[in-house]
């Protein structure tokens, strides 16, 4: 959400206006973007994620530790596929 707000507010608006189709498409596009947030190292995926789109730093605080390794290939994998996919937005 903090990484793509745009895609968010979207989403809420087209349900308003009862334009649910737009909405689930922007929806299933999301979800593997979502899917980060539920596992234990959700705040370093969110912060990756930031850090990628230009929102902000990767930076953990400790105990927390960065990603490494094949797990932050892996986000940044999930991450750059919904950056290649992005839908375009209605107005």
């Amino acid at each position: 959400v903090c990484a793509f707000p745009q895609e968010t507010g979207a989403i809420t608006r087209l349900v308003k206006a009862g334009r649910i189709d737009e909405a689930v498409a922007i929806y299933r596009w999301f979800m593997p973007l979502l899917h980060l947030d539920v596992n234990p190292k959700l705040v370093q995926n969110i912060k990756l994620a930031q850090a990628i789109v230009g929102r902000g730093s990767e930076t953990v605080r400790p105990p927390r530790l960065p990603l490494a390794g094949a797990e932050r290939e892996r986000v940044v994998a999930t991450i750059q596929h919904a950056l290649d996919t992005r839908p375009t937005l209605p107005k």
